[in-house]
């Protein structure tokens, strides 16, 4: 199989504002800036509803720098690809804090020297003390979002990381996302405007990936607006073209289908986060960058991880992992940990759900 054909980058946006589109995306409004005309472009999919069989493998939320055992979690994942033999891989952000660190840096490249296209998304957390473009550059990603095909379908890596504040949109940098609260997480007028472009361009079913989440109530704040570019593409296309998105970040495992897109939220491949503090639980365990950090974690003992497939007859299996927790948790954690509406548990899901 041919891995690689193109890749497309989208840029970083500068600070134009376009008052309609700002307004559509902040309510949610269905409208798109601009009239969306054309015909679908034949698809063999369209006729007989069959899909080019591709399998890939996702990583989530891995944590380098801060999980204990990050690098060897890592590894686990990186065998499993070789087993596997997926037609790519991809991490849905949060990979890594410290690009400085050369062990780090090392876990870096052994994720992108497999045998296979290797991608990235960004997460907030690659920002913490880094650039937006030094964390793009470091990771070797074509820009903070893109978009690649891979095989017969195309991919969609979104950032999710601006800051709305006095009217205009700001790309998170060196850990200011911390002073904005419920201001962060959106997805900028430009990247909005080179999003539908790059779907209408495409005639290839598509996958998108995102580190914050479009289906969760307490993902991405302008998500509505994201969702309908989606459909509309679909409705314009004539066939589902946008298939499923997949995102991080929230550290859990969770699923929603809305007007026939999938919706697959990666649990992360280290721990779940909860706020109240325990001290105490893993005195053999270290967190280079926040000791302190481990009293919030509840770490799970096996790597989370996970591969998609798609068959020729259109089923999209997901083949998640099971695991335990490290340290026991008390119940009144577990009982008050159905955080965001979803329930603190390690594992991520086997699932299976038919595309149309």
């Amino acid at each position: 199989m041919n891995h690689i054909e193109h890749m497309y980058s989208g840029q970083e946006s500068g600070e134009t504002r376009r008052s309609f589109l700002r307004k559509a995306s902040l309510l949610g409004i269905g409208g798109l800036a601009g009239t969306i005309g054309g015909q679908a472009t034949a698809s063999t999919r369209k006729a007989g509803k069959k899909f080019k069989p591709i399998k890939f493998g996702i990583i989530a939320d891995l944590h380098l720098g801060l999980a204990p055992d990050a690098g060897e979690r890592l590894d686990a994942f990186l065998k499993k690809v070789r087993d596997e033999k997926p037609d790519f891989i991809i991490s849905l952000g949060d990979f890594i804090h410290d690009l400085h660190a050369p062990e780090y840096q090392e876990c870096a490249r052994r994720f992108k020297n497999v045998a296979c296209p290797a991608y990235h998304v960004l997460g907030n957390h690659e920002h913490d003390s880094n650039t937006k473009k030094e964390a793009a550059d470091f990771l070797k990603m074509p820009a903070p979002y893109y978009s690649c095909d891979v095989g017969e379908y195309h991919c969609v890596v979104l950032d999710g990381n601006y800051i709305y504040s006095d009217n205009q949109f700001t790309g998170y940098e060196k850990g200011d996302y911390f002073n904005f609260g419920d201001k962060t997480g959106y997805i900028n007028d430009e990247q909005c405007e080179w999003l539908m472009a790059d779907l209408k361009a495409t005639p290839l079913p598509t996958f998108l990936f995102s580190h914050q989440s479009l289906l969760h109530d307490n993902g991405i704040p302008n998500k509505a607006y994201i969702k309908r570019i989606l459909e509309q593409e679909n409705e314009r296309a004539g066939f589902n073209k946008v298939l499923a998105c997949f995102n991080g970040h929230m550290h859990q495992d969770f699923y929603g289908c809305i007007n026939n897109i999938h919706y697959f939220s990666i649990n992360s491949a280290s721990y779940f986060w909860h706020n109240e503090k325990i001290p105490g639980r893993y005195p053999d365990l270290h967190a280079e960058l926040c000791e302190s950090c481990l009293d919030s974690m509840a770490i799970y003992k096996d790597p989370l991880f996970c591969f998609v497939e798609v068959s020729a007859s259109g089923h999209l299996s997901l083949n998640g992992m099971m695991s335990e927790w490290i340290a026991a948790i008390p119940e009144a954690i577990v009982s008050d940990s159905v955080r965001y509406g979803r329930e603190m548990l390690p594992y991520i899901a086997d699932r299976r759900v038919v595309l149309k």
